[in-house]
């Protein structure tokens, strides 16, 4: 099984980390990772440090979750904050998505607090279904189908109507913390803006999820209502 996550940033893959992770244990799944993102202007507090140097160190940690993942790992390089709709950056996502041939895709929701994430979120459904389209020329043969999608929980106070749960024990949620701690300069922003870390807040947020169904933690996401991009339950843990 073929599971590609496209996602804004790097370090956005957290929202759905415990499920990659039992799909990899149960499944065997091949996860590869798409930012479309640079993520240069990652160093929130501190405006004198070069956004090249910035982009350098989450590539590094990004590397670094896709190596705990076994994973794959390609940046589009589009400018953090900044990321427009356009041929090229299309181009290249559905590029991306051929040469990763996935039968299920995981991004973004397509109301979101980050105009990037809503970005990221749309391009991914477009390159979906143009990644079947022979017409539409890259590098790669066109996919004998589009891929499936998922969309990730953005929060709350974006009316995300989640359908699809996935549960998790303890162990994975550890598991989960570890790598999301592997994204060390987006630890530390958010340590300095509320206190603790990426990792914490993903646990307190699997766990009140995982409380809707009496379970440890859960994640949960909603269907891509597209034609030829609908996934099925069975798709999931």
């Amino acid at each position: 099984m073929n599971v590609t996550c496209v996602f804004a940033h790097q370090d956005d893959e957290k929202e759905c980390l415990g499920t990659l992770l039992r799909l990899r244990r149960e499944r065997g799944a091949r996860i590869s990772l798409i930012a479309v993102t640079n993520g240069d202007k990652g160093a929130s507090w501190d405006p004198s440090k070069p956004h090249a140097e910035v982009a350098a160190e989450r590539d590094v940690e990004m590397r670094a979750v896709a190596a705990a993942l076994d994973a794959s790992y390609v940046c589009l390089g589009e400018p953090d904050g900044f990321l427009l709709d356009g041929p090229a950056v299309r181009l290249a996502l559905i590029e991306a998505l051929r040469v990763t041939a996935p039968e299920l895709v995981f991004t973004h929701n397509l109301a979101d607090y980050n105009e990037d994430h809503v970005v990221t979120a749309r391009l991914t459904c477009h390159a979906a279904l143009l990644a079947a389209i022979a017409s539409v020329g890259t590098a790669t043969p066109a996919l004998a189908a589009s891929p499936a999608i998922f969309h990730t929980d953005p929060g709350p106070g974006h009316g995300f109507d989640g359908t699809h749960f996935v549960t998790f024990d303890e162990q994975v949620a550890d598991e989960k913390a570890r790598i999301v701690r592997l994204h060390a300069s987006q630890m530390a922003v958010m340590r300095e803006l509320r206190g603790v870390d990426y990792a914490d807040l993903a646990r307190d947020a699997d766990r009140a999820t995982g409380a809707r169904l009496v379970a440890p933690y859960a994640e949960v996401f909603r269907p891509c209502l597209m034609e030829r991009r609908i996934p099925t339950a069975s798709l999931l843990p």
